[in-house]
Formats: structure tokens, sequence, C-alpha cells
């Protein structure tokens, strides 16, 4: 039996070494979140814009126009027509549309009417921006 041992002690040496170095799976990557659709975000950019504006974070509003309405209406004038006047929307009643690959339309009910305006958003290096090119910062025509 005393003969056997370190044959026996290699052999279990030799296999905790096997059993060490073998090929372990790679954990799973942790699920992909869905991604949001295009209409999702351009809704999402319109309703952030508008309650900035509601809750007189006019430079947060401002900082989600499109380049060329930022460049059209700088903080301070933005900021100025902003205060002229809000009106206020139902947020919850918004849908997006989108009416080509970078540009979606945006519909928004009155909180105190049936009527609605539409908002236009443009996607922007990637993100979603309003279009404000006239009227009023809170009712904006493009």
């Amino acid at each position: 039996m005393r003969r056997f041992r370190p044959l026996v002690t290699i052999a279990v040496l030799c296999a905790a070494l096997l059993v060490g170095c073998a090929r372990k799976k790679p954990p799973a990557p942790p699920p992909t979140p869905p991604s949001q659709s295009a209409e999702d975000a351009a809704r999402g950019v319109v309703i952030n814009y508008m309650q900035h504006l509601q809750d007189g974070n006019y430079a947060a509003a401002h900082a989600l126009l499109s380049a060329d309405s930022r460049k059209r209406h700088p903080l301070d004038e933005f900021t100025r027509y902003a205060r002229a006047g809000i009106t206020y929307f139902d947020l919850s009643s918004a849908r997006a549309k989108l009416v080509a690959p970078q540009r979606a339309e945006v519909t928004l009910h009155l909180e105190a009417d049936p009527a609605s305006a539409t908002v236009v958003a443009v996607r922007e290096g990637g993100k979603w921006r309003v279009v404000y090119l006239r009227g009023r910062p809170g009712f904006p025509y493009p």
C-alpha cells in the first residue's frame, strides 16, 4: 500500500491540475436593454423641453433646441420670450410620428382646451432636438 501512495498522490495532483486548468465558459454578457425607438426618443425630448419651460428652467429647455434654433434664438432672447407666456400641455398626451429618418412630429394636447399642437424634433449627432424657428418657445412653429 505504501508503495502506491506516491502514485496516488501524483494522480490526485494531476487530476486537480487538469480540473483547475480546464477552460471555463466566459460569463454571459449582461442583457442588452431594449433600444428606444426613434418615436419614443423624439417624444421624450419634446416632453423634457416642455417640462423645463413649465418649470422655468429656460437654459435647460434652450439646450434641447436644434443647432439652427439655438443660433436663431440666443439664450437671453429665448428666456425673454419664454417668460412672456407659457402654454400648458398635457404631456402624457404626447404622440410622436417619424416623418423622415431624422425628423419627427410630436403632437401634444393643450391642458384646458381640446386643441393640440405639433412640435417638430430633428435628430442631430444621434440626439433628438426641438425645432423652434418662430412663435413662442412654449408653442414653437417650425
